[in-house]
């Protein structure tokens, strides 16, 4: 099952849960649909982003590898590292850092929630 973050947890990854002004919520599904370990990407405008159901808590990060530019999706989950199909490259879900090489860049995360037994990703404004 996935888990929904409480207010303490979501001041701790530094969002405000009703920050419209911001950015939006982004709607990815509903709370059943996601099994443990799945994946699956949401398409906003011209970004992808990776929403993985992780021990029953949804993260999300940008879908495209920092280095060559592959759909994380693609690759394999374990715990709340994604590996890359093309080289091989771990990143933290958590955090979005990449753990081996040939990747350098960490990706961007997204905050992620549940509400109403639904997913949602908050997606700033500066991501049409």
């Amino acid at each position: 099952m996935l888990r929904s973050m409480n207010r303490e947890e979501e001041a701790t990854m530094g969002f405000d849960r009703d920050a419209d002004q911001d950015g939006r919520w982004i709607d990815a599904g509903r709370f059943d649909d996601f099994s443990p370990g799945q994946m699956r990407t949401l398409d906003i405008g011209r970004i992808k982003i990776l929403i993985a159901n992780v021990e029953g808590e949804p993260l999300a990060v940008a879908d495209t590898c920092t280095h060559e530019d592959a759909s994380l999706a693609t690759g394999s989950l374990k715990g709340d590292k994604v590996k890359c199909p093309l080289h091989g490259s771990r990143f933290c879900l958590r955090t979005g850092r990449p753990l081996d090489d040939p990747a350098e860049i960490d990706l961007e995360c997204f905050p992620a929630r549940l509400k109403d037994q639904r997913v949602q990703v908050f997606v700033p404004n500066k991501n049409p």
